[in-house]
Parts: C-alpha cells; structure tokens; sequence
C-alpha cells in the first residue's frame, strides 16, 4: 500500500479552493451577464412596439382634431424606455384600438376631451387611484366639466411617466402643482389664490428648492404639496375632513414634527404673503429686520471708513515727522 507524500496532501487543498474560487467567479460573471442582457431585452421595445414607433417615433409628428386643435402624436422612444411604463407594457396596453392601420378616427373633438377621454384608460391598472382620483376636489370637478382640471396625464405625463416615488417626481412636484396654483388667471376663475408664490418663500419651499438644485438625486425631507393635501384624494380646503383643516392641520404636521405643541400650527401663515391682513406679526418682524439689517451693516461701514481713515492719517503725519 503506498503512502501519500506530505506535498501532494499539502497541495490538494489549494488545489481545490483555487478550483472553488474559480467556479464561484465564473457563476458571479454569467448572473451578472444574464442580468445584463435580461435587463437590455426587457428595455428593448419588442417587434409590435417597434412597428408603432416606425411612425410615431419621427420627431413633429401631430394629429388634427375636428375641433382644429392638433395633438402630438410623437412618442420619443428612449423617453418611453427610461419611463416606468417602457419595460412593463406594450403600446397596444394603453391603444388598444390602434393596433391596425389605418387606425380608427378618433372621438374627441377638442384637446381637451382627448386628454380626459386618454385618462380613462389608466382606470385599467390603476383602478384604487382611479376611485380616490373620482372622489376628490378635482375628479368632482372633471365630472362638472371644468376646462382646467388636471386628468392623469396632466400631472404624470403619458410617454414619458416617472416613478411618484422617485426623488425627481417629489423635488419637482411643488412646481407641477404650481403650473395651476400659481396661475393667477386660473385661480381666478375659480376664486381661488395663486398659493404657489407664497410656497417658495416659506421655510418648506425654500428647503426643497436647495435640493433640487444641489442634491436633485436626494427627496427633499421638506414638506411639500401632497404631503399636507393628499394625493389623489385632495378635499376642498373648508372641507372638514381634510388633512389641512383646521381641526387636523395640527395632526398633519405631527406627520413630520411629531413633538409640535398645540400652538405649533398656529404659526403656519396658510400661504398667504405677510401683511397687514395676514398674518401681520410676520409682516411687522419683516419690516423690522428690513430696517435693522441695512442700518447696522451701514453703521458698520461707516465705522470701518473712519477707523481707515484715522489709519490713513496717522501714517501721513508720521511719514512727514
């Protein structure tokens, strides 16, 4: 029986883990590769979404209504592949009727009625957001046939839909809302007042403004529109049960300052601009740092142009001496 010499014994071992750690790389290189290719096949549009984009992906692309309003009907294809739609649904998900060419005439008559009547069809996924969408401030307001209520895609675009929790959706959400709410011919027309101004001047807006601008791949830990209104289910302002109303606008900022006092709310300035009729004790510590700020950075300067030009004098006299 022969023996095993010790540098073969010693060996085998490193043999073996060499052979181990050359299989586990090996296994690490074909997941990462197949997660590669999984990923550009699933962003990849497929033969049918192709043949749509044959014609809908030239740039200009736009449809006349019988109203005479025209409507685009260009489909930026690398826009649709990045939107959380592009790798999730087909054109035919959402178009349906325009499988076949030439594609049926469309029913809308004005822009208006071909965005509310495309909306309809976000129902078919997104049937939850759909009832609480129908049963807020602004769904009741698309049923009374109001021009300026925003549909679906008003807010989340139709080719090009982000991820709502993404931090560009929510840093760029205060100046969406403010596309309508900063509007002042739009707010007048429903006697409302264009809040979006006053927003950007407060500690909120202010602080989300900074992060888009300098941290835009980070959500502004800031409140901002929809965290106080709701999203979907945004209630009238005077409506009891909404999250900014009086009896709750306290429960509301608990959200974020769970420790606020009973008068915390009270120091909120409801979006309105400081002055003599709102919110007047702002308006007055306003005027007051106006004038505080600018008397005493002047009292300084004045004191640093006399203290130079002793500085001055004193070197003049003792050149001459």
């Amino acid at each position: 029986m022969g023996t095993v010499k010790p540098e073969v014994a010693v060996g085998c071992p490193r043999v073996l883990l060499r052979f181990l750690v050359a299989l586990a790389g090996t296994v690490a290189l074909l997941a990462v590769l197949a997660g590669t290719v999984g990923q550009a096949a699933a962003a990849a549009p497929s033969q049918e979404d192709e043949t749509c984009l044959a014609c809908h992906g030239t740039p200009g692309l736009s449809l006349t209504l019988p109203g005479g309003e025209s409507v685009s009907v260009s489909v930026d294809s690398a826009l649709l592949r990045q939107s959380v739609h592009g790798s999730a649904l087909a054109c035919a998900t959402c178009h349906p009727d325009h499988t076949r060419y030439p594609h049926p005439p469309l029913i809308a008559r004005t822009l208006r009625d071909y965005r509310v009547e495309r909306s309809e069809v976000c129902k078919t996924c997104h049937s939850q957001q759909a009832d609480e969408f129908a049963g807020s401030v602004h769904g009741r307001a698309l049923v009374m046939g109001f021009p300026d209520v925003p549909t679906c895609t008003s807010c989340h675009g139709a080719h090009d839909v982000m991820r709502a929790s993404s931090p560009a959706f929510r840093n760029n959400t205060p100046q969406l809302c403010g596309s309508c709410h900063g509007n002042p011919e739009i707010m007048a027309r429903y006697g409302l007042r264009p809040v979006y101004e006053a927003y950007t001047r407060e500690f909120h807006g202010v602080t989300t403004a900074l992060y888009k601008l300098t941290k835009s791949y980070s959500p502004t830990p800031a409140a901002i529109c929809y965290d106080c209104h709701g999203v979907h289910d945004i209630k009238d302002t005077e409506d009891p049960a909404a999250p900014v109303a009086r009896r709750n606008i306290l429960t509301t900022c608990r959200r974020c300052h769970p420790t606020a006092g009973r008068f915390f709310a009270s120091a909120w300035t409801e979006h309105k601009t400081p002055g003599p009729d709102a919110s007047p004790l702002v308006w007055y510590v306003q005027i007051f740092y106006r004038v505080l700020i600018p008397a005493v950075l002047g009292f300084l300067a004045v004191l640093t142009v006399l203290d130079l030009s002793r500085w001055a004098g004193d070197r003049l006299k003792g050149g001459r001496a």
